[in-house]
């Protein structure tokens, strides 16, 4: 994936499915729409933590998606304006409420990406601790909530 219709970069720049890779050109749209609500700035970088990968669920016995460079997890977000939003530092704990406005963001991001069907599988922390760090999205052919 080397730029989608934002501009914004990816790194390192993932290899994935042709199918994730247009997902992700339809994610550019919802995550500049959102950063502009909570932040007023455009993201400009993804820092990424694992697309292509062969190799099974952690919590199942099942292929993952990353098997067929079919998943990405998404670990930071830079702005425009210079701000970095890490999910492992900014996203919160989900027996809280959101309080500061990256936890928000993060938040609603993720929901977004699931509810507008940009994704087929969303998780975050709030399916497990094993997603702490990162939001990882994926095109397979079920789909999966874990952005609640």
């Amino acid at each position: 994936y080397l730029r989608g219709p934002t501009g914004l970069r990816i790194q390192p720049q993932p290899l994935v499915s042709c199918g994730l890779a247009l997902a992700l050109a339809r994610f550019e749209q919802v995550l500049d729409r959102t950063a502009q609500e909570f932040f007023g700035s455009r993201v400009v970088t993804i820092t990424q933590g694992g697309t292509y990968s062969c190799r099974s669920m952690a919590r199942f016995r099942w292929v993952s998606e990353h098997s067929y460079a079919n998943a990405i997890d998404l670990y930071e977000f830079g702005l425009a304006n210079g701000r970095r939003i890490n999910v492992l530092r900014d996203f919160g704990s989900p027996r809280e409420p959101a309080k500061s406005t990256e936890s928000k963001f993060l938040r609603e991001l993720a929901h977004r990406a699931y509810d507008e069907r940009v994704f087929s599988v969303v998780v975050t922390r709030f399916f497990d601790e094993l997603h702490r760090n990162h939001i990882h999205v994926d095109m397979a052919r079920y789909r999966t909530d874990g952005s609640r």
